[in-house]
């Protein structure tokens, strides 16, 4: 059996109106269809896992289904054919069922948010954002620190609740690297980090050290924004290797006879021949 969380409205509407009943009621889809697709079928999110934020009424619903009715659409929601109703109402009445719904780390983090059970919940978040997402907006810093790992939410860490000494080191992304240079410091620890062609550009552009960037910047969209906005055109041209920034790198700073053999695509090929001699 699976145990099957959503919401419905006051009178026991969804928002397709469909009336859910109540409790102990059996509700059965008018338009079952077992495709993995969002629509033929009534919808919610089994064990209380999935995107809370598809969750929308005033009355929470726990229904039981067997698992041969339930077909898992994505993993935001799921969708299921017939089902009785075990519990409706308001939310303090779903404590009853914290220790068998919403198990991995995004559904825990919006069981506490809008049920509460921190306790019973909280070691289920073992994913880096959702650990970040808990000691901001609920607390246990201590606790969901070290769960952090990945750097995006190390930096957004750093720069929403502190710890910058602790969350420093775990940010290695270059994306993150250079956000953390620009928004919080440690630029001579940071550029080191940076190794993204894109993000390479971006850094050279705004801080410097284009000696030390440069080597980094191989896409043909980096050379050329490179080549327009720091110059170095010489060494910048033999990294256009796709047919529209070599039609665009013609167009800006000519040497069409070397960017016309590089120009491959019919598109970009036509709206090269139409560049003015």
């Amino acid at each position: 059996m699976v145990l099957i969380l959503r919401k419905c409205n006051a009178d026991g509407s969804s928002r397709n109106g469909f009336f859910y009943g109540q409790v102990g009621d059996i509700v059965t889809a008018p338009d079952w269809d077992p495709k993995p697709e969002c629509g033929n079928g009534l919808h919610g999110l089994k064990q209380g896992n999935g995107d809370w934020d598809l969750l929308e009424g005033d009355d929470w619903l726990v229904i039981e289904a067997n698992d041969e009715d339930v077909v898992d659409i994505d993993n935001k929601k799921c969708k299921f054919s017939t089902g009785k109703i075990l519990y409706r109402g308001g939310k303090e009445g779903l404590h009853q069922y914290a220790t068998v719904m919403a198990t991995d780390s995004r559904s825990a983090y919006g069981w506490a948010m809008q049920i509460g059970d921190q306790e019973i919940v909280r070691d289920r978040v073992t994913d880096s954002y959702w650990a970040y997402r808990w000691a901001k907006n609920i607390g246990d810093k201590d606790i969901m620190m070290d769960r952090v790992t990945d750097s995006e939410s190390a930096y957004n860490w750093a720069l929403d609740i502190g710890d910058k000494e602790v969350m420093r080191d775990r940010v290695t992304d270059s994306c993150y690297a250079f956000w953390w240079a620009f928004h919080i410091g440690d630029r001579e620890i940071m550029r080191g980090r940076v190794t993204e062609s894109y993000i390479a550009f971006q850094w050279a552009r705004d801080f410097g050290d284009k000696e030390t960037m440069m080597g980094y910047v191989t896409n043909s969209s980096d050379a050329y924004f490179w080549a327009f906005n720091l110059g170095d055109r010489e060494i910048m041209r033999d990294r256009i290797t796709e047919s529209q920034w070599a039609y665009f790198w013609a167009k800006s700073f000519g040497d069409r006879e070397i960017m016309r053999e590089r120009v491959t695509d019919p598109f970009w090929q036509e709206e090269f021949n139409k560049l003015p001699s």
